[in-house]
C-alpha cells in the first residue's frame, strides 16, 4: 500500500521534432545526421553549444587543449572503435614486451585522435554550412541566428557536459502537455534526445525525456531505407 501512493505511472506519447545530437552523434554517424537534415522540414536538428565546443577541441587535437579539455577529448576519442592492425612490426631484441606495448598502444591512440579530429573538422563544416534543418542552442534554450558564437558566460563550471547538453534538451521542452488521469501521468513530447551514451539515456529517462541511439533512430523513421 504504501509503494503503491508514493508511485506514479507515466505514459509518454512522442512526436519526435526537435532533434537534440550529442558530440559522438557528429563525430561517429555524420552521414546519420545529414539523412535527418535532408528530412527537413520533418525534423529538426537542435544543437547544443557545447557539443560545438567540444567539437571544436577534438578538431585540434588533443596534444593542442588544455589539460581539463584533453580529460573531455580523450574520454570521447575512447569510445570510438580502432580498427585491427594486421600487421605489427617484430620487437628488436633490446625492447622489452612493456616498451613495445607502450610504443603500440601510443602509435594506435594518435592514430584513433588523427581520425577523430577529422572526422570533428568535418562534422563542423556541416554545422557552419547554414543548413536551415540545423540550428544552435544555448543551454538555456534560445535558438542562435549564427554558430559562430559558442561561449555561455552564465554557465557554471561545476556542470558536466552531459548535463549542459542534458539541461538544452530539457529547455527546449516547452510544448510539452502533461495531465494526470487516475494516477497516471500522460506526457506528450515533441524533443528526442539522439546519444550512445548510456549514462546520459538514464539521466535523459529519468526526467521524462525521450532518447533514442541515432542508429535506432534513423531505423524507425525509414531514412536508411
Amino acid at each position: 500500500d504504501i509503494l503503491s501512493q508514493s508511485t506514479i505511472a507515466v505514459s509518454i506519447e512522442v512526436h519526435p521534432r526537435f532533434l537534440v545530437p550529442d558530440t559522438n552523434c557528429f563525430v561517429d554517424y555524420l552521414s546519420a545526421i545529414e539523412l535527418i537534415a535532408k528530412a527537413h522540414p520533418l525534423y529538426q536538428l537542435m544543437v547544443p553549444i557545447i557539443v560545438i565546443n567540444e567539437l571544436q577541441g577534438l578538431s585540434k587535437g588533443v596534444r593542442n587543449l588544455s589539460q581539463k579539455q584533453q580529460t573531455a577529448a580523450c574520454s570521447a576519442v575512447a569510445e570510438i572503435p580502432v580498427p585491427e592492425q594486421k600487421q605489427l612490426a617484430l620487437p628488436s631484441e633490446a625492447a622489452s614486451c612493456g616498451d613495445t606495448a607502450n610504443s603500440t598502444a601510443s602509435i594506435f591512440n594518435h592514430q584513433h585522435a588523427v581520425k577523430v579530429a577529422e572526422a570533428s573538422k568535418k562534422a563542423l563544416q556541416f554545422i557552419k554550412s547554414r543548413n536551415p534543418a540545423l540550428k544552435c542552442v544555448t543551454t538555456k534554450g534560445s535558438i542562435l541566428k549564427t554558430s559562430t558564437f559558442t561561449v555561455e558566460d552564465d554557465v557554471g563550471d561545476l556542470k558536466s557536459n552531459d548535463d549542459r547538453i542534458l539541461e538544452t534538451a530539457l529547455n527546449l521542452c516547452r510544448h510539452q502537455t502533461e495531465e494526470t488521469r487516475d494516477g497516471t501521468r500522460y506526457i506528450t513530447q515533441d524533443v528526442v534526445l539522439l546519444t550512445t551514451d548510456r549514462n546520459l539515456r538514464v539521466k535523459a529517462i529519468s526526467n521524462d525525456l525521450p532518447v533514442r541511439e541515432i542508429p535506432d533512430f534513423i531505423k524507425w523513421s525509414g531514412l536508411g531505407a
